[in-house]
């Protein structure tokens, strides 16, 4: 799947500090998408991806169910600001119609702009059973990361998302200024792969919130990977939508918090 993409805006831009030295900083700009002219959220992204994010987004934010309920997609630059257009199909409009939220925009915490807690802890859906990476192969992913950051590289206080093979191979990664952003470019990327990828694990470079848990849940991804703790709440969502969710502890060796045979605990 191919769609019009904006003119190119840079990863990250040289700006001179007080004292006249010049150094790389992540590109961050605001992203209002549309969807069938209907304005639904403005992101603050990093130019970067972008086809792939609105897919991922749509997909972790249970707008869309697959890319092909993407009819269109039209980017627009306005100055330092873009446009996404998305022309949804018929079933995924009156879908979105029917649980829509208004979001103006987000912050860091993910949640901003929902309207009940029903929407901030919804009910997710019960992911396959699915085996735990073994502990050979997750040693060999932060050996990986610095080829597979390249934007980090250059500017650092960027969040990567990458997608590994059980055997510990990094296949894909993506990287933006938001964590969140991160994982919807891959969960993107991974849709617009044909044919399809065989089962792997996605790893993350930010710690593990709820949010995550539920973008992962709805784009039926079995296994979560993250460099720094999960939240407690993060690990109850995980272990009812039947995650596995494991940290890689630098001090100790990989923590296993959630796996697909727990089961749901109801409150």
């Amino acid at each position: 799947m191919s769609f019009c993409q904006p003119d190119a805006l840079p990863g990250y831009q040289y700006v001179a500090t007080t004292d006249g030295e010049s150094h790389a900083l992540a590109s961050e700009v605001p992203l209002a998408i549309l969807l069938n002219g209907i304005s639904h959220a403005v992101m603050m992204v990093t130019p970067c991806q972008l086809d792939e994010f609105i897919t991922g987004f749509l997909v972790s934010e249970g707008v869309i169910k697959h890319s092909r309920e993407i009819h269109d997609l039209e980017f627009h630059r306005q100055d330092q600001a873009l446009e996404a257009r998305v022309t949804l199909g018929n079933g995924a409009h009156y879908r979105w119609k029917e649980h829509r939220r208004s979001l103006a925009g987000r912050t860091g915490c993910g949640l901003c702009g929902i309207e009940s807690l029903a929407q901030a802890l919804p009910e997710l859906p019960r992911l396959p059973a699915a085996p735990l990476p073994p502990a050979s192969a997750l040693l060999q992913l932060g050996r990986q990361l610095p080829d597979w950051q390249p934007l980090g590289r250059e500017c650092g206080a960027l969040h990567g998302a990458f997608f590994a093979s059980l055997d510990g191979q990094i296949l894909h990664g993506c990287e933006d200024v938001g964590r969140h952003n991160a994982l919807d470019k891959l969960i993107g990327t991974l849709l617009h792969q044909k044919p399809p990828l065989a089962a792997g694990m996605v790893l993350m470079t930010s710690r593990c919130s709820i949010e995550l848990v539920q973008k992962m849940a709805r784009a039926g991804l079995s296994t979560l990977v993250t460099l720094a703790a999960p939240t407690e709440l993060a690990v109850r969502q995980a272990r009812r939508a039947g995650l596995n969710l494991l940290h890689l502890s630098r001090q100790q060796g990989p923590r296993v918090y959630s796996t697909s045979e727990t089961e749901p605990h109801h409150d």
